[in-house]
């Protein structure tokens, strides 16, 4: 059964039974045998249009994966590889990786970025030192996470990426499991940022009794709009004479925004990003740039009204020498940066194909409308019903960086006040946490405290204590029922954790910030405490923000 074979109204209500069907039905048919060795699996483990291709022993040390990463202190486990193909034309490939010994009884299954395109094996590595059972997928395509020649004429590779992947990935891990351990996990939990975070959000929708907890960072859940915005965000630089803004033009904003706001948002005078930027309001009129340049800068932070929120800034320097070149300007072309390069692949070949398509074509408003018609109904986790996930007590953790120039950081206040609305306040506080990052970019890195063991990037000094690092976080909430309200997060030189540490900031359950005490070392996190914004009414939830998120959510219902 193919949920996008039914209108979206009527997908919400089949979800129970399809979450359970596929699990029980996946299930039953992958456990029959027991393999008595890591190799034996190869042999011994049966589950319909499934091929395990691997099955060995993986010794302690370093691993080197079929990607060439290096993956340095790996214990010794069991790697098993294989493709799944619920379709005729789908390959779903996927790895489990099995402690073989010390397993802690749990499962995490992690996601992947973009298009995805290949298994993430870094992302695995963590978990798997930390004692669990870990799982990955390619999302069913082999391609570089941004080109999608892969989907042209191929709609059901386009129903693996967007949903069918990761569930296949944890039936047949959790049988793995089964057949190897002889028990299946006592919890499971799925990590994700980006599209990662899309797909964690897209688990705790579709399928939602898989999971006990999930961890969701800056998820692009509200795909179709997102590239809508990216789009544009490129029409907009496109648009100025000199076809982008210069290095020099983006210290000019950097600095300007510092000098207005760092020290006035619950922060420190002396930080290089902002602790609270929506209480900056900085006005781009200021600058001393030329008039279309800083129309494009309003632009891209007011973004596309009614279809996705902008890119207001989170930081001075961070815009300026890690995000605005990497995802918006390109350094000279913004065509090349990578919201350009996704905007350009999802509506050339995805949305709009043979026709001809640019960033400046249609409106953002026609880009969404087709969008949506074509990728809504399979790539957007934007439901805040989480009533069936709830129901067996499942735990939500979502997380993203303030200075983030990928998705907009508002997108997370627009699920975080969506779920308020549908579920109750009071209900949400029982299973869900935010943690807004100052300081930190797309994910991770930004000179913020950007490290608390989430995906793509390194573990905090401290990744069993569930006060500094966020799956331990998430694991104590849904073992032992404390609730996560903050999380110390850390800040390495030069992001190296083999530098040492440069600070410690607090993460502090939205809407509270981080605001310093007064005593003690500012590199310290117990020199500050987590307190309300001193303007809690307009920048936790107002009507302004209710407005614009049903706004942006209209063409998506």
């Amino acid at each position: 059964m193919i949920l996008d074979e039914y209108p979206v109204g009527s997908r919400k209500y089949l979800r129970t039974f399809v979450a359970v069907a596929f699990a029980t039905t996946a299930f039953a048919a992958a456990t029959p045998a027991k393999a008595d060795s890591c190799s034996n699996l190869a042999k011994t483990f049966h589950r319909p249009k499934t091929t395990i291709t691997m099955a060995q022993t993986v010794p302690a040390g370093t691993f080197v994966s079929p990607a060439a990463d290096t993956l340095p202190n790996m214990p010794k486990f069991c790697r098993v590889a294989g493709f799944a193909t619920p379709s005729s034309d789908s390959h779903i490939q996927f790895e489990v990786w099995l402690p073989q010994s010390g397993w802690n009884l749990k499962y995490l299954q992690v996601g992947c970025g973009g298009y995805c395109g290949a298994v993430p094996y870094t992302s695995m590595a963590d978990p798997l030192r930390r004692g669990y059972v870990v799982a990955a997928t390619d999302d069913g395509n082999q391609s570089n996470a941004i080109d999608t020649s892969w989907a042209v004429g191929h709609p059901e590779k386009v129903v693996d990426w967007g949903y069918r992947a990761i569930k296949e990935t944890t039936d047949v891990a959790k049988g793995l499991i089964f057949a190897f351990q002889n028990s299946g996990p006592q919890r499971s939990y799925f990590l994700g940022c980006s599209n990662g975070g899309r797909e964690a959000l897209m688990e705790a929708q579709h399928y939602p009794r898989d999971f006990d907890g999930i961890i969701a960072g800056s998820p692009g859940n509200n795909w179709t709009h997102l590239m809508s915005g990216f789009a544009y965000n490129v029409a907009a630089l496109q648009g100025i004479s000199s076809g982008d803004l210069s290095q020099s033009d983006l210290d000019t904003l950097s600095k300007s925004t510092l000098a207005e706001c760092a020290g006035k948002d619950g922060g420190l005078s002396t930080d290089q990003f902002l602790n609270n930027p929506r209480a900056c309001g900085f006005d781009p009129k200021k600058l001393s740039l030329s008039k279309e340049k800083i129309e494009a800068i309003e632009k891209i932070f007011s973004g596309p009204r009614g279809i996705f929120p902008g890119y207001q800034g989170g930081s001075g320097e961070a815009n300026s020498f890690v995000d605005w070149p990497l995802w918006l300007t390109g350094s000279g072309n913004p065509a090349a940066g990578l919201q350009g390069a996704f905007a350009i692949s999802t509506f050339t070949k995805l949305v709009f194909p043979n026709s001809g398509w640019t960033p400046t074509s249609f409106t953002a408003a026609d880009n969404a409308k087709q969008a949506d018609k074509e990728l809504g109904a399979i790539a957007n986790s934007i439901d805040p019903d989480l009533r069936v996930f709830t129901s067996h007590g499942g735990k939500l953790i979502q997380y993203a960086g303030w200075s983030d120039s990928a998705i907009s950081p508002q997108n997370d206040l627009d699920y975080f006040h969506a779920l308020n609305r549908e579920m109750g306040k009071g209900a949400t506080r029982e299973f869900y946490r935010l943690f807004m990052v100052p300081g930190m970019a797309h994910c991770n890195g930004g000179p913020g405290a950007n490290a608390f063991g989430q995906a793509f990037t390194p573990s905090g000094p401290n990744p069993s204590d569930p006060a500094a690092d966020i799956i331990s976080a998430l694991d104590n909430w849904v073992v032992n029922g404390r609730v996560p309200e903050q999380i110390n997060a850390t800040k390495y030189v030069n992001d190296d954790p083999n530098q040492g540490v440069a600070f410690q900031r607090p993460l502090c359950a939205f809407p509270n910030i981080a605001k310093y005490n007064g005593r003690g070392s500012t590199a310290a996190a117990s020199s500050f405490e987590c307190v309300r914004p001193d303007d809690d009414e307009r920048l936790g939830h107002d009507d302004h923000d209710d407005h614009q998120h049903e706004q942006r959510l209209g063409a998506n219902r």
